[in-house]
């Protein structure tokens, strides 16, 4: 949860189960939710969405990409031995680009799919709540329905890891990282990285030549060299 907002409102993102305790937790910071935001479908994220929607009334964000995932949460529980109530309908749907706002607080919102279709990363708070895109010194998996390997590393590369190199990412499993760590040290990413020639920062292998961009880190427009090198 995060929050409050200036209004006194708190934001859930992804309840995956145990909606009663996360009930609890809420009505003692003040009973008050904005929004219940959810980085993708898979059941272990969407488990306790409908006690917690039920019991505030808060309206439900996700990406259409991930609803097929969603509207199956249920069914795709029980392949797995385990029982949650089926999820109500989102409210809202997250658009790349689109940031979503509750008061003070708000969420910038890229498009990370792979290791589902529908798999946002929402920018905001404390930093990034990244899902199960990527972890420290690992990313998601990506044999379950909908996911794609190459998919996931580029969205990894381009959308993650192009933010400002101080930012938290907050996983949906494990402790937290940043995008510094995870560029430097992340055996996945390794070999999709290159370090920029004026400071050291690594960057997506596409920062080549003129038409690269500028280094997020230390603003030089040709971080893997000049225009020659292209």
């Amino acid at each position: 949860m995060i929050g409050p907002t200036d209004a006194g409102r708190l934001v859930v993102i992804d309840p995956g189960d145990e909606g009663q305790r996360i009930e609890a937790v809420i009505r003692e910071a003040g009973g008050d939710v904005a929004a219940i935001l959810l980085t993708h479908a898979h059941l272990d994220h969407v488990g306790g969405v409908a006690h917690i929607a039920r019991e505030f009334g808060a309206p439900i964000y996700l990406h259409p990409d991930d609803l097929p995932l969603y509207e199956r949460a249920a069914e795709h529980a029980l392949a797995f031995g385990l029982r949650i109530e089926t999820p109500p309908p989102p409210d809202v749907e997250f658009t790349e680009g689109v940031a979503v706002s509750f008061d003070d607080l708000e969420f910038g919102v890229r498009l990370t799919p792979g290791h589902s279709p529908g798999s946002v990363t929402l920018v905001g708070g404390p930093g990034a709540f990244v899902g199960d895109v990527v972890f420290a010194g690992s990313i998601g998996r990506t044999d379950l329905p909908g996911g794609d390997l190459d998919i996931l590393l580029d969205a990894i590369v381009t959308k993650v890891l192009s933010l400002p190199q101080q930012t938290i990412l907050i996983p949906g499993h494990g402790p937290e990282t940043t995008v510094a760590a995870e560029s430097a040290t992340n055996p996945f990413l390794s070999n999709l990285l290159e370090p920029c020639l004026h400071c050291g920062t690594r960057l997506a292998l596409r920062l080549f030549g003129c038409k690269g961009g500028h280094c997020p880190n230390c603003g030089h427009p040709y971080p893997h060299g000049d225009c020659s090198d292209t």
